[in-house]
């Protein structure tokens, strides 16, 4: 599905501008760490900045509003970012730019989102496939056209298609592509309309140049060839497997679309099955991207559609390291509302206003509990006591604390774990003493060998965990059995016994 504003783009995204202009070239901020220090849940949204349970201002695009929305996303794409967006020309080709000393000033903006999340993500999308009918001139070669050589329209949008089968306009995105890999406001790019399947291939087959598949993989491996393994790529696959292209890629947008009633359990085994198959197969960081749809009939906050949004979030909790959004539902421009999205609403509808709620949002209280990161096995089935496996049911383990690697063996002061690696527990400190002359207090064989079977293992954990709340084994005699014991427990595993 995609999103639409093609009477903005037609004055941002592709204009002759009339004075001076600043080419976007700015370093960049390390995509990876922001990647995987991210915690979690962890959510994204396309196009669509505005939070339907936030005040809204008039003026959606007003920085301190604008700013404080995509920072409560760790991931966004759109069409550009403030004043600098693509523009072509066909003296010039493709640039991306801004005004005359507005490219600093637009990295300063994105600098102060960062100030809010620092792990924030921006890409840029990429329409290949289509465009404004004013964004090329109307002869320009590489429009799609009929029989009778008219331009043909995106059935139920208004663009107009491209033959991307042509490796020159090829040429073109892959230059769009290596600006905003240039550009260091930007994170990557999105891709829309990706699909590797016959029945694609052939739908329209006889009016494109050449296979449309073909030339979705050629495009996506020139771009990677072009742009680097720092620079993100995703496309949206719905819950289509894409193996030509999985190399080339670091993320899927799951447009997990849904119906009038929700989700039937074949539905969700597909949705399952495809999170997996994209985290195993596409390229690191794997960035995958996935949105499920509400009841439209129903606000975002209902009954329902608050557990709709809870089964999303969790599962791609379980089956991914992603990103999760959770939208309306409500597709396209022309629309009826049986709810008012927002206060309002209605009336601007009345006087002729239209927008698309599609990929709108409601944040949900769960979104800010503090799960840390996942440390568990994605796709784990839940087992009871006994062993016996939950169909359908999926469990995974995050941790709040942080692994410390030291650069030369040393003795925690409260864990009393002589080793180069340790792990800190979130709200908590330790002192560590390389060379110790103090005799260390020991009180076992080995502090972490609880059974004194002189190995330190997971029966010694397992029975740490059964003692939390007593007293006994207390290993940093703080008075209690509790997390700070097991992290002594763990930290020892493997650790050179005395």
């Amino acid at each position: 599905m995609k999103q639409k504003f093609f009477f903005i783009l037609l004055l941002l995204l592709f204009t002759h501008l009339g004075y001076s202009e600043e080419i976007c070239e700015t370093g960049r901020d390390n995509i990876v760490e922001r990647v995987v220090n991210r915690s979690y849940p962890s959510v994204f949204v396309p196009w669509a900045h505005s939070l339907l349970n936030h005040p809204r201002p008039d003026d959606i695009h007003e920085w301190s509003y604008l700013k404080n929305m995509l920072a409560h996303r760790d991931l966004f794409w759109g069409g550009g970012f403030r004043s600098t967006h693509f523009q072509f020309s066909a003296e010039e080709g493709v640039r991306l730019a801004s005004p005359a000393g507005t490219a600093e000033f637009d990295k300063g903006l994105r600098n102060q989102i960062h100030a809010l999340n620092p792990n924030h993500l921006h890409l840029i999308s990429i329409y290949y496939y289509g465009a404004h009918p004013e964004a090329y001139p109307e002869d320009w070669p590489y429009w799609l056209r009929d029989k009778s050589g008219d331009r043909i329209q995106d059935e139920g949008w208004s663009e107009l298609l491209i033959d991307y089968t042509h490796p020159e306009v090829q040429d073109h995105f892959v230059q769009q592509a290596i600006a905003a890999a240039k550009c260091g406001i930007f994170d990557g790019i999105f891709m829309d309309w990706w699909d590797e399947s016959q029945e694609w291939d052939q739908e329209l087959a006889d009016l494109y140049h050449g296979s449309k598949v073909d030339a979705l993989v050629s495009l996506v491996r020139r771009i990677r060839e072009a742009v680097g393994d720092d620079f993100l790529i995703i496309v949206n696959t719905n819950t289509r497997k894409v193996p030509r292209s999985a190399p080339y890629v670091n993320g899927a947008f799951m447009e997990a679309i849904g119906t009038v009633k929700g989700y039937p359990r074949e539905r969700l085994v597909e949705i399952e099955n495809a999170l997996l198959w994209y985290e195993e197969n596409f390229r690191y960081p794997q960035v995958n991207c996935l949105e499920g749809w509400g009841l439209p009939s129903e606000p975002l906050d209902s009954p329902k559609n608050q557990q709709w949004a809870r089964v999303f979030t969790t599962l791609s909790l379980t089956h991914s390291d992603g990103y999760v959004s959770f939208a309306t539902g409500i597709p396209g421009s022309n629309h009826q509302h049986i709810y008012e999205i927002w206060e309002g609403h209605s009336q601007e509808h009345a006087v002729g206003k239209s927008g698309d709620h599609t990929h709108q949002q409601y944040w949900y209280p769960f979104y800010d509990a503090p799960l840390g990161r996942p440390v568990g096995e994605k796709g784990r089935r839940y087992k009871t006591p006994k062993g016996v496996s939950i169909e359908g049911l999926f469990i995974r383990e995050f941790r709040q604390t942080q692994t410390i690697t030291l650069p030369t063996s040393a003795i925690g002061v409260a864990s009393d774990v002589n080793n180069t690696v340790h792990t800190l527990p979130d709200l908590d400190g330790e002192i560590y003493l390389l060379n110790p002359t103090a005799p260390r207090k020991v009180t076992r064989n080995a502090p972490a060998d609880i059974n004194n079977d002189d190995a330190i293992n997971i029966l010694d954990l397992v029975m740490v965990a059964n003692a939390l709340g007593g007293q006994e084994p207390d290993l940093n005699a703080d008075g209690v059995v509790n997390i700070l014991d097991l992290v002594i427990v763990a930290n020892a595993f493997g650790a050179p016994q005395e």
